[in-house]
């Protein structure tokens, strides 16, 4: 009996180790790449669209600051001389727009 049980192990084992081969080039080369797959990409427009549909939904004035402030990468005091207002008041305007588009992204996650 005990003779058939080691027989039986390495018989799995002979089998697990064939499942476990290397992959052939193509194949491998495919697996290991950095480029998105399609379950990324779509994931990916599904966020820009929810962003799109969270941004029209906010105020023109902090649309604009929120747009300067990440698109152009302009800093709060950039953006104060930039509009001609003041820095508290584009601080305010960001703080309460990314607060807004938070609130609304999470109802899309």
């Amino acid at each position: 009996m005990r003779s058939r049980a080691l027989d039986h192990l390495r018989r799995r084992a002979s089998e697990r180790e064939a499942l476990t081969q290397p992959l052939d080039g193509p194949l491998s080369d495919s697996l290991a790449s950095d480029a998105p797959n399609p379950m990324d990409t779509a994931q990916a427009g599904e966020q820009a669209w929810a962003l799109h549909q969270c941004l029209r939904q906010l105020e023109s004035r902090q649309r604009e600051v929120l747009s300067l402030a990440y698109l152009r990468d302009l800093s709060h005091s950039e953006l104060a001389a930039q509009l001609r207002l003041p820095l508290g008041t584009v601080k305010t305007w960001i703080r309460r727009g990314l607060d807004q588009l938070r609130a609304c992204m999470a109802r899309f996650a």
